[in-house]
């Protein structure tokens, strides 16, 4: 074999294996930082968009005088608005997830019900003797329809984007599961509300903080915990000690 085929099959040397592994190393990190840079910028964009809807909401129903709600659904990582003509007020004590349970069991059986004193009615007319006697006062239950305003039309979050959890005074604790909401009653009074948003592996967060007179949002980058302890008013002081 001759000195120039020798030299034609030598290997690498270590200085270019080296070099070699270091331009890898700095390609893998700029594509990770330019990942979380996207990321960031995606729970950024979510989160000042998802604050817009909540402000917008929370004028909606002072100048209307309809009681609004914000829907958070964390299986389908989806959020958007329901509206409401019926007097609304919230059930006394914590909600929990096993009231959450019953009460969605009774809204079925309620639901039922009436499908089948519909049904009865239409088949029988006013041959019904039940229908003519007095039936026990049963509170009217507000009904939410969906807001059809393109402001707060549903929004479906963004692929590197989760909807981590919510709490609200009303909720014993944060909820991640399910759906969750944010209400908007009028003359101007809205929940106070933490919402939490992440990136799919849990390592960044942003935090929408809804402070219920004023139905400002503050947005802070990182993850703030819900004070579950005392009540705060619009400049974060104690105004309730539980």
């Amino acid at each position: 074999m001759t000195r120039t085929a020798v030299q034609d099959v030598r290997g690498f040397t270590l200085i270019e294996v080296m070099i070699a592994m270091t331009l890898v190393a700095l390609m893998v990190t700029a594509a990770v930082i330019g990942l979380r840079s996207l990321v960031k910028s995606d729970l950024r964009a979510t989160a000042t968009r998802m604050a817009g809807a909540i402000r917008y909401l929370f004028d909606r129903a002072s100048t209307t005088g309809r009681v609004h709600r914000l829907v958070l659904d964390f299986e389908t990582g989806q959020y958007w608005a329901e509206v409401s003509d019926d007097a609304f007020a919230f059930a006394p004590g914590k909600e929990t997830a096993e009231s959450r349970k019953k009460e969605a069991e009774k809204v079925a059986k309620e639901e039922e019900a009436k499908r089948e004193a519909a049904e009865k009615e239409a088949f029988f007319g006013s041959s019904i003797p039940s229908k003519y006697l007095p039936k026990p006062f049963i509170p009217k239950r507000a009904r939410f329809n969906a807001f059809r305003e393109v402001a707060v039309r549903p929004v479906t979050l963004k692929s590197n984007v989760v909807l981590a959890d919510i709490y609200t005074p009303r909720l014993l604790k944060p909820l991640d599961e399910g759906r969750g909401y944010v209400y908007f009653f009028p003359m101007g009074m809205t929940e106070a509300a933490v919402i939490h948003l992440s990136d799919k592996k849990g390592q960044s967060f942003y935090t929408l903080i809804v402070h219920p007179l004023t139905g400002r949002v503050s947005v802070k980058n990182s993850f703030v915990e819900a004070n579950l302890e005392n009540q705060l008013d619009d400049s974060g002081k104690v105004v309730v000690q539980q």
